[in-house]
């Protein structure tokens, strides 16, 4: 069990990680954000909004006791990520970052997996965490 939590936390964390540097400068509006969206051919308020979701999908993660709002968050990064590398894709700027997806995808399904087996060693069902 042990191993599990550590491997787990640790793909947690990063997770977390990955998803609030996108999300802090985007529901700022720091300019560089706002100009990454345009480049992508998002309007503006759309990072702002993307921010948000990351920034409650972080926090449906990292607080225990709500399973199906933690499902959705993982469901939500999931879409978050396959619609970045298609964005990527679209503007034909497969360069931009889009060498870092494979290690992204990596992380989540890590985090997601071993969520899973915590529930499991623990004898927890998912409705009861």
């Amino acid at each position: 069990m042990k191993k599990i939590n550590i491997i787990y936390w640790i793909a947690t964390i990063l997770l977390a990680a990955l998803m609030l540097s996108s999300a802090i400068p985007s529901i700022m509006n720091i300019p560089a954000s706002v100009a990454f969206m345009k480049h992508l051919g998002y309007p503006t308020y759309f990072g702002a909004y993307l921010g948000v979701a990351k920034l409650l999908g972080v926090i449906a993660i990292l607080v225990p006791g709500f399973p199906k709002i933690r499902e959705w968050a993982y469901a939500g990064f999931t879409f978050d990520l396959i619609s970045a590398v298609y964005s990527f894709i679209a503007v034909k700027d497969p360069l931009n970052g889009l060498t870092l997806f494979p290690v992204f995808f990596a992380i989540l399904i890590v985090s997601y997996i071993y969520h899973h087996k915590r529930l499991k060693a623990s004898g927890l069902k998912e409705s009861a965490v």
